[in-house]
Parts: structure tokens; sequence; C-alpha cells
């Protein structure tokens, strides 16, 4: 095939400045599955940095139901504070043990923090 598949596959949002410290993030996503189930978790994952990627705190992601086929994860208040002090916000998605029976699709992802 011409595109790329049955990779795990890392996203990094480009950096968002803060306008003060913030020591809690939020995030919320969607996906589909594209084969198999993706363990949320296991197969998927999500991160928040507050110093430009240096440090990564993993979120710990629920699901909220659906929307237009997709799945809505997301993460309340995950605690950032121990991460060395920053204004530079990212997120990273990570789908983990991908192949021809579990293909994990990212359809959006927005981060907000306080």
């Amino acid at each position: 095939s011409g595109f790329l598949s049955q990779q795990d596959l890392t996203l990094i949002s480009n950096a968002t400045t803060a306008e003060a410290v913030p020591t809690k993030g939020d995030l919320v996503m969607t996906y589909t599955n594209g084969a198999g189930t993706a363990t949320v978790g296991t197969d998927l994952k999500a991160y928040i940095s507050r110093d430009n990627g240096s440090n990564w705190t993993e979120a710990t992601l629920s699901y909220e139901g659906t929307t237009g086929g997709h799945s809505i994860l997301t993460a309340h208040n995950v605690d950032i504070s121990s991460q060395p002090s920053g204004t530079s916000m990212q997120y990273k998605i990570e789908t983990l043990n991908q192949s021809a029976s579990k293909e994990t699709r990212i359809q959006a992802v927005s981060l907000g923090w306080g």
C-alpha cells in the first residue's frame, strides 16, 4: 500500500505558551479502531508536558462515549506540578502494539491547563 500502517505511532504537539506556570493539565481526544480493539492505557497512551517535552506525565484516560462514530477519551486535573517549572505546554499520544490485527486511529486531540 502507499501509506504507513501497522506501526506504532507517537504524536507530539507543537508547544503552546501558557500565561502562568500550570500545575494541572486536561486532555480530550477521539480515536477509532481501524482493526481490532485498542486497550486504553496499554495500546493507547497520552502524556502532558509543561517544559517543552523534556518531561512527560502520563494521563489516565477515561472513556466518555462516542461522537460521529469516534470514541471520546478524557483526562482531567492531571498533576504536572512535579515537572520542572515551565510554560511550554505539549501533549504526546502513543499507539502501541499495532499490527495487522490492531490498528488505532487518532482523530483529534485538545490540551488545556490551569
